[in-house]
């Protein structure tokens, strides 16, 4: 008797726990003319904890930085997102785009919705910020995130946004 088929399902194996091969974090292992500096970070689903959890969006920066090798990107106790302008920042630089979807697939992507580009011109046109930065910054805003960033001078003008260490 033949055994029922595996149900498909939406995420990979190695993220949603049913890996066969180990139940440790791994490394993602790229061509050697690929493989950036500091290992890509593979995180396993979060789970509550107790104590504070913050939500915090993450800056195109910190993802750039991560793939420079300058810093690790470590989620702590946070709940770690980005935001979908993050992902269209990373694809249109040097980096790849095979790269910049494995270092953004343990995190939660954030589209950009009516509210937050609403809100994003308002901080255009208020502020003068970039439109990326100024839609980064509505995402943050608008799903009352903190926002782990390097370039705080940009963002600190930005009324009631919370800027956020990773740490």
């Amino acid at each position: 008797m033949r055994s029922p088929k595996p149900r498909a399902s939406p995420s990979p194996r190695w993220f949603d726990g049913r890996s066969t091969h180990t139940s440790r974090r791994s490394e993602t292992r790229l061509p050697n003319w690929h493989q950036p500096s500091v290992p890509i970070l593979t995180l396993p689903p979060q789970a509550a904890t107790s104590g504070i959890v913050a939500d915090i969006l993450v800056d195109t920066d910190i993802f750039i930085d991560h793939l420079r090798g300058m810093v690790e990107l470590k989620p702590a106790r946070h709940r770690l997102h980005y935001s979908v302008i993050t992902r269209a920042e990373l694809f249109a630089g040097a980096t790849g785009t095979d790269l910049a979807t494995r270092v953004l697939a343990p995190f939660r992507e954030i589209p950009v919705d009516r509210p937050i580009a609403e809100r994003a011109g308002r901080i255009r046109r208020e502020s003068g910020l970039r439109m990326p930065d100024a839609l980064i910054a509505a995402t943050a805003l608008e799903r009352h995130f903190g926002l782990a960033t390097r370039n705080k001078k940009h963002f600190e003008q930005v009324r009631g946004l919370r800027i956020r260490t990773l740490t």
